[in-house]
């Protein structure tokens, strides 16, 4: 009985580590890949919307090149707990790979994923991260769609990335939302 409670328990770690990011400690990109189709399926099974947000930190390269890999991977980590924290129990969030991290916020339209994602900016923006310079300020740029019942997934993250890429032309530390 022993043996297999201890199984169990070590199965149980397994799917832990196999649906979060060892880094960040949130979900890791083949789980929000999960995340989408089912919630995409949903929305178009209800005929509802869902809402992505498509974070990129800006000039990550520079931190890392400045303050160093472990400088970075704290970066990293601290937006990570901004990101994830005050969500509703139904969102997901999780890191996409690199600095880019995605938000999925069901039954959710623009609006109120363009106010989930600014809450997010504006509490990064401000944030002071132990161990590394207290002048130093770190932003986000993020890019938002909304799914549309015709879409796949590709389409929609092709979608959220677009309006990223708007948003770093645009000056980065903001927050771009595309129709």
């Amino acid at each position: 009985a022993g043996s297999n409670r201890q199984l169990k328990i070590a199965f149980e770690r397994l799917e832990q580590v196999a649906i979060h990011d060892d880094l960040t400690g949130v979900f890791n990109r083949r789980f929000l890949i999960d995340v989408l189709t089912r919630e995409s399926s949903r929305a178009k099974r209800l005929g509802t919307a869902f809402s992505i947000c498509m974070f990129d930190l800006d000039h990550f390269k520079t931190i890392n090149d400045t303050l160093g890999h472990a400088a970075g991977d704290a970066v990293l980590r601290h937006f990570a707990r901004v990101g994830s924290s005050d969500l509703r129990a139904v969102d997901v969030f999780g890191r996409y790979g690199g600095e880019e991290f995605l938000l999925v916020l069901p039954d959710t339209g623009q609006q109120g994923a363009c106010a989930s994602a600014e809450r997010v900016r504006a509490a990064f923006e401000i944030a002071r991260i132990p161990r590394l310079p207290a002048d130093r300020r770190f932003t986000v740029t993020a890019g938002i769609a909304t799914s549309r019942p015709e879409e796949d997934i590709e389409a929609l993250l092709a979608r959220a990335d677009s309006a990223l890429y708007e948003g770093k032309a645009a000056g980065r530390n903001r927050i771009v939302a595309v129709g």
